[in-house]
């Protein structure tokens, strides 16, 4: 069983080596009407964990002139963006209504992104 333990052990350690070197989630915001660039260093690609475009709070970054909508998001941001970026050394996403379609009239969005260089 002591030998078990240790090979369970080692597997772990490996394992765990190897998904932690580059977990390190990078957060990125940009507002409508803006274009968001996306930069990994050299020899790491962009690896997309999440994109939303649309508005989920209130807040001062983009203001908001309209109605304070913080209940829409444009349905296919992660797809749009994964086909934009995924895979790239760097990448620019408009953070517009013609890219993503508008999910809520008369409110300022945004488009956030999380992501990781790999």
């Amino acid at each position: 069983m002591g030998s078990l333990t240790v090979a369970s052990m080692l597997v772990f350690l490996v394992c765990a080596a190897t998904t932690n070197a580059d977990t390190s989630e990078i957060f990125q915001r940009t507002c409508e009407y803006s274009t968001m660039h996306v930069q990994c260093p050299a020899g790491k690609t962009i690896r997309l964990r999440s994109a939303m475009y649309g508005r989920k709070e209130v807040n001062n970054e983009c203001p908001n002139s309209g109605p304070d909508t913080t209940t829409c998001e444009a349905a296919d941001s992660g797809n749009i963006v994964a086909q934009m970026c995924n895979h790239e050394n760097s990448c620019d996403i408009p953070a517009s209504n013609s890219v993503f379609g508008d999910p809520c009239v008369t409110t300022v969005k945004y488009l956030d992104l999380v992501y990781w260089c790999r």
